[in-house]
């Protein structure tokens, strides 16, 4: 067996059984990494408020043959100030699915965490929106030349929706 430990933002959870879940999360060291919470949706589990969407967490992981099992997590900050207004809370929800749609899975990018807890920092600021962040994550990653920029917002999604080759749920859901 084979343990990891690593500090990461939760992307996405899937419940699945009668306790456990599926837990995406963007490492710091490991990159995108899909781990098994077993339990954790039990009324007495200690991780479950941990493992919520975009919390920066430490965690341990023990690889088995199939998956990782999560075995530990701490909690190292919540981002509670962005979980207050829906229009942040919508900035969060695309944030996390845009990570999860591009990312590679297990490629390191320490750049990319980098600017994830940046803009997870300040994002709830008047006139932040998340065009900057976007268009940086799709430079970072080849997708898009740096050098230029996007006509407006729309134009930005809709390249985002061409690279993902579907429609942004988080768009449809906050109409």
């Amino acid at each position: 067996m084979r343990y990891l430990k690593d500090k990461a933002f939760v992307l996405r959870r899937i419940n699945f059984g009668d306790s456990d879940r599926f837990i995406t999360l963007f490492s710091q060291n490991n990159g995108k990494i899909e781990v098994v919470a077993k339990g954790v949706r039990k009324i007495n589990s200690r991780r479950s408020g941990s493992i919520e969407l975009l919390n920066l967490i430490e965690f341990q992981a023990v690889r088995t043959p199939k998956s990782l099992i999560l075995t530990e997590v701490k909690l190292i900050n919540s981002f509670e100030h962005l979980k207050r207004e829906l229009t942040n809370i919508k900035k969060v929800f695309l944030m996390c699915e845009l990570l999860e749609a591009v990312l590679p899975q297990a490629v390191e990018h320490s750049e990319i965490f980098d600017l994830v807890e940046r803009a997870a920092g300040v994002m709830d600021e008047p006139g932040k929106n998340m065009a900057y962040f976007q268009a940086r994550l799709l430079s970072e990653l080849g997708f898009w030349d740096h050098r230029k920029s996007f006509k407006d917002e729309a134009h930005l999604s809709s390249y985002i929706e061409q690279i993902i080759e579907r429609k942004l749920k988080t768009e449809i859901a906050f109409k």
